[in-house]
């Protein structure tokens, strides 16, 4: 893949890894995204939601399923899976296995994340929650 996809891989390696340092390099300074249509202000409210989803799911892993890049945009459809360990948007800990599906559409610029696009499958991620 070209060098767009530099930034993709960093902001990946923050989500599987935990690798926190890594974020600012990846984000430009006027990063903003919308993710299941909420605004993301800026990249350190980013990084907030990337620490509430680490907390919920501390060994969550993104693997990125498919890759389409078309001029300055690259589109990621991709599966997380993860242990709900912690709790997650007032649910506590199941310590049941999860997997979540979405893509994400990421605009980059000067080997930066200027905006990114993302819709995943949040109603699937809480009924997978759900008391057994």
């Amino acid at each position: 893949m070209s060098t767009i996809m530099g930034p993709i891989d960093t902001f990946y390696k923050v989500y599987n890894e935990g690798a926190y340092e890594l974020w600012n390099e990846a984000l430009a300074e006027h990063y903003t995204a919308e993710v299941n249509g909420h605004l993301i202000a800026d990249r350190d409210v980013g990084l907030g939601f990337v620490k509430t989803f680490r907390s919920g799911f501390p060994d969550l892993h993104y693997t990125v399923d498919e890759t389409l890049v078309a001029g300055d945009k690259v589109t990621t459809r991709w599966t997380a899976r993860g242990t709900h360990a912690g709790e997650f948007f007032g649910n506590p800990a199941t310590h049941k296995q999860i997997t979540m599906l979405g893509i994400t559409v990421f605009e980059v610029a000067d080997d930066k994340i200027v905006k990114l696009w993302n819709v995943w499958d949040l109603a699937g991620l809480l009924n997978q929650l759900k008391a057994s």
